[in-house]
């Protein structure tokens, strides 16, 4: 006989199951089930999933819940089924309580209305203590029981009959997952060891009561099933204050922004008839509230100064998103096609993705709280899961290896995307150190990686999507499983790729760290200059910024800042703004290989093929190499007389590589384009073109918006260029390789920069006289407190006249000792004292006179008295310079040496860093103050250098595998060295000093 199995966690209950979703499946197809039951323990995580997997097929799951319910202060296990689809919502509300953390009384959950209470076979209140008083009253309530403890409970299930299930615990799909389960159990801290028995779904029942139980539990279980329409989108409505329909109020909105916008003269009969026709397509397919819901709050936050971008994905395609100021980029402008954002032939919900400023992110979610309901709004649910180091690190503790081996193996562990397996096959350190930690017992180490493998993608815990946000029509509570995180909102049980089997829309707001750092910098830029600079009123064609865009000083510019796209840039050349949008699109794995064809036939190195006319005229712009998927659209819209919806339907059916359909699609192509005049040549040429680059193109739109984003900030970089470099390092916040990089391309370009000085810093780099002055918070060790501390002590008693005056006045600092103000030392920000940091370490030595005078003076009349009339009097004493001991702690607080030459002893005038001319070898003396060994995206290994002496700093790029340049690090070399133009050099040897 079949029974339905009644009880099933997976993967999703986290570290309480080893079955993946998928192989039950499967398992349930094999096994020719129709019913089959999901009860994670606490949570509705995987509800979308085995929707989404079911649907269109005979399988039913049935939902519920499994729990622990309080009851006389004690916990016990149950398992809660639906009766309907009410008592789905209810268990809904349950979980959400759960996962809010909070307790759930079985007095209370007894009195729900439609849904099942059973109490669970082995931890439930009768299991555990044979007492079924009061709760066996109730008509919801029921027992259940193991398989194989029937027989022993068999006098307890005759008097109860009708209220008694089979349900089994402890599943699992292959006996082998056992050693899975005590590893979770292990990582978990459950000391227990468990053996879980397979899924079993056909008995043989031994005598009448099994058979009996059998039915009575497949027809308990049948009645819990809740069959799931697949619901169409249902946008919540936008209320306006005119108490207009939400598209007259639309229809207002874009008659009073086009005024805005346009004058009557700009404001075309092409810009007319593509507001008629978008607007068509939107009142069509009822889309009207969605556009309406995102205007709202984007112009709500740029109302009150918010930074948004100016567009992302396809809908800067879209003429009536600029016209709502949803994007920031005119589409007629910039060849963009609506039907790539909206296709009316290929009906879904339109995607407006969205980037704002990412430290004022939570301000807009607040304000969609506000406005719609705390009960309306959502964050959308991830999972993280065990990756390749955690797992082995986890496996490795619970087979008692040593912390240090753990450590050792897990840092061999490479970052590249391949599988355990894979990096004990191709990587040797990982190889090695795992075989030396098993005593080189090859065999055990291999059989680690294989059951640790089996680990590799179980879920562990919930996270938030980075930028999914739900708005729903009616509380999301009565929709969907909700629980609220600990940022006190609504989040949805529901991960993101099956919200719209439940009828919900999502938005994604980006919080982009590049809009924060360009706001600040314009904010930065009119506090400097004390000015009203306004970015939406640049010029889009500016020769400076082109100028500097071709010269590759991109370093700090969002989209261009790579070593790799550097080069791209070099080989190409900015003359245009097309030319950035061109190079962000070619930039990608694949598009790639075209670079060096496309800057040829930009600078007429290269011939430009001929195909046709019409088809070289939609290809001029990019030389004849298809970039754009909009450029695809219009060759199969021109060539073969479609629709751009018609075209874009092409497009993706190209890309999506289906060789059924693509024949299909090839010869209505060449069909069509014959009828149009098109020699049967011409149209198998252009369709091969069309082929060949279609899982190439790039979205235009995307494109042109993050152009326009990369632009600003070269224009900011051109114009106010210390503003920017001072901009950009306070958004490293304190990464060392990171200001290292910007610091040496500012240098190179004449600014000059200093260290963190003791009466000039700030948490932020700050321009004084013409000088960057890098923040206190690059200090290793030093925190954003006691940064806070630092100033607000110097605006109180400083500036500081000397170092006396400094310890005199931080010593009413409370929880600022002495370890502070050691490394404060080391690092140089009291040089200007005229002492070097072995004195003052040893003026600050607990026995020293100057220690000892504070310590008697401290918070006393005498104290505040003598800072507010503080006179220099330092009688420090001066020991003697140990540049090489300055210079280390430079190096090791601030990942730099700024204030000490390690190399000027050697250097000869005429060979220094600032002496080199183009093409001409020098033999020169430096100091690596870094090496980092890395891998571009197709694989091939690089390495980023930074050299220095008394005179410059440089940083560059050597794609070169053959010699070790890691071994440069922290020494002083003497170079040959070549310097190529745009600031790229050759080094061809080196000796160690």
């Amino acid at each position: 006989m079949k029974l339905i199995n009644g009880h099933l966690n997976t993967i999703y209950s986290f570290m309480n199951s080893a079955i993946q979703p998928q192989d039950f499946l499967d398992r349930i197809r094999e096994n020719n089930c129709e019913y089959f039951s999901i009860t994670e323990r606490n949570n509705f995580f995987s509800l979308g999933y085995f929707l989404q997997n079911t649907q269109n097929s005979n399988l039913k799951p049935i939902f519920g819940l499994d729990l622990d319910l309080i009851l006389e202060e004690n916990k016990y296990r149950y398992i809660l089924y639906p009766q309907n689809k009410e008592g789905l919502i209810e268990l809904y509300k349950i979980s959400h309580k759960i996962l809010s953390n909070q307790d759930i009384y079985l007095k209370d959950v007894i009195l729900i209305k439609n849904i099942f209470i059973v109490e669970h076979p082995l931890f439930g209140k009768y299991a555990l203590t044979k007492d079924n008083s009061q709760t066996s009253l109730f008509s919801n309530y029921y027992f259940s029981f193991q398989y194989d403890k029937l027989a022993e409970n068999e006098d307890f299930i005759a008097k109860n009959l009708n209220k008694c299930l089979i349900i089994n615990h402890n599943v699992i799909l292959d006996i082998t997952e056992n050693w899975i389960i005590n590893i979770l159990n292990h990582i978990e801290n459950r000391n227990e060891k468990m053996f879980f028995e397979e899924l079993q779904f056909d008995y043989e029942p031994k005598n009448q009561l099994e058979t009996f139980l059998i039915n009575q539990t497949n027809d308990f279980l049948k009645k819990c099933y809740i069959e799931f329409d697949k619901k169409q989108y249902v946008i919540p409505s936008f209320k306006n204050d005119e108490n207009l329909s939400s598209i007259d109020y639309l229809k207002k909105l874009l008659a009073k922004n086009i005024k805005q916008k346009f004058s009557k003269e700009t404001f075309t009969n092409v810009y007319s008839k593509r507001v008629s026709f978008e607007f068509d397509i939107i009142k069509k397919l009822k889309f009207e509230d969605y556009f309406l819901i995102i205007q709202d709050w984007v112009n709500w936050a740029k109302s009150n100064n918010i930074a948004i971008g100016p567009g992302r994905g396809s809908a800067a395609g879209s003429l009536i998103c600029y016209l709502l100021n949803i994007t920031e980029v005119d589409p007629i402008k910039n060849g963009l096609i609506f039907e790539r954002f909206l296709n009316p032939d290929r009906v879904s919900m339109p995607d407006i993705d969205i980037d704002v400023q990412d430290n004022r992110r939570d301000e807009i979610i607040e304000y969609l709280i506000n406005k719609y309901g705390f009960e309306y709004v959502a964050s959308i649910v991830t999972f993280s899961s065990l990756g390749k180091k955690s797992a082995i690190r986890d496996v490795l503790r619970a087979y008692e290896i040593s912390p240090i081996d753990i450590n050792i193996i897990s840092k061999s562990i490479s970052n590249k995307p391949i599988s355990l397996k894979e990096e004990y096959k191709t990587n040797k350190y990982f190889t090695n150190a795992l075989q030396n930690a098993s005593k080189n017992d090859e065999a055990f180490a291999s059989s680690l990686v294989d059951e640790t493998s089996k680990l590799e993608g179980f879920y562990r815990q919930t996270g938030t999507h980075a930028a999914g946000i739900v708005i729903g029509h009616k509380k999301l509570t009565e929709l969907i499983p909700t629980y609220v995180v600990d940022n006190n909102m609504l989040q949805t049980q529901i991960s993101m790729e099956y919200l719209e089997n439940f009828g919900l829309i999502k938005m994604d707001i980006l919080g982009l760290k590049t809009l924060t750092t360009i706001k600040d910098l314009v904010d930065y830029i009119n506090a400097n200059k004390k000015s009203n600079f306004n970015l939406n009123q640049i010029n889009y064609n500016d020769k400076l910024t082109f100028e500097l865009l071709s010269t590759g000083n991109t370093i700090g510019i969002f989209q261009l800042e790579g070593y790799g796209m550097i080069n791209a840039i070099r080989k190409i050349g900015i003359s245009n703004f097309e030319d950035i949008v061109a190079i962000i699109s070619l930039f990608r794995p694949g598009p790639m290989e075209n670079i060096d064809e496309y800057a040829k036939r930009k600078q007429g190195k290269s011939q430009i093929p001929k195909v046709n006319d019409k088809y070289d005229a939609i290809l001029a712009n990019t030389y004849g190499v298809i970039v754009y998927q909009e450029q695809i659209m219009q060759i199969v819209q021109t060539v073969a007389n479609m629709s751009f919806s018609q075209a874009d339907l092409v497009r993706r059916a190209i890309s999506k590589k289906d060789l059924t359909q693509m024949h299909k699609i090839k010869q209505e192509f060449i069909d069509k384009a014959v009828a149009n005049h098109y020699s049967l040549k011409e149209a198998t040429l252009i369709y091969d073109n069309i082929e060949k680059f279609a899982d190439y193109g790039f979205n235009k739109s995307h494109a042109v918006a993050y152009a326009t984003i990369a632009y600003q900030m070269a224009y900011l970089k051109a114009h106010f260029p210390l503003e920017f470099y001072a901009s950009i390092i306070s958004s490293a916040h304190g990464t060392h390789e990171t200001i290292a990089k910007y610091v040496a391309e500012a240098q190179t370009m004449g600014i000059h920069i200093l260290s963190p000085d003791i009466n000039l810093s700030d948490s932020n780099a700050v321009i004084h006289n013409g000088k960057i002055i890098l923040p206190f918070t690059m200090i290793k060790g030093i925190g954003p407190e006691t940064v806070k501390q630092i100033v607000n002590n110097r605006k109180e008693y400083g500036p500081y006249k000397d170092f006396e005056h400094f310890m005199i006045a931080s010593s009413l600092i409370k929880q600022f000792g002495k370890s502070t103000i050691e490394l404060l030392i080391k690092a140089s920000v009291f040089r200007n004292f005229d002492l070097n940091q072995k004195s003052l370490l040893n003026a600050i030595d607990d026995n020293s006179n100057l220690t000892t005078i504070i310590n008697v003076m401290k918070d006393t009349d005498e104290h505040k008295k003598l800072l507010k009339n503080y006179k220099p009097k330092c009688e420090i004493e001066k020991l003697s310079d140990d540049y090489t001991f300055d210079a280390n702690n430079e190096n090791e607080l601030l990942g730099d040496v700024y204030n000490f030459s390690l190399t000027k002893k050697y250097e000869i005038e005429g060979q220094r860093l600032i002496d080199l001319h183009l093409f001409v070898e020098y033999v020169i003396y430096v100091y690596c103050s870094g090496v980092m060994k890395k891998q571009t995206s197709q694989g091939r290994t690089y390495y980023l250098i930074n050299l220095q002496d008394s005179t410059q700093k440089i940083s560059f790029a050597i794609y070169d595998n053959k010699l070790d340049y890691l071994q440069l690090n922290k020494k002083i070399v003497k170079v040959k060295l070549i310097k190529k133009e745009f600031n790229r050099y050759i080094l061809k040897d080196w000796k160690f000093i």
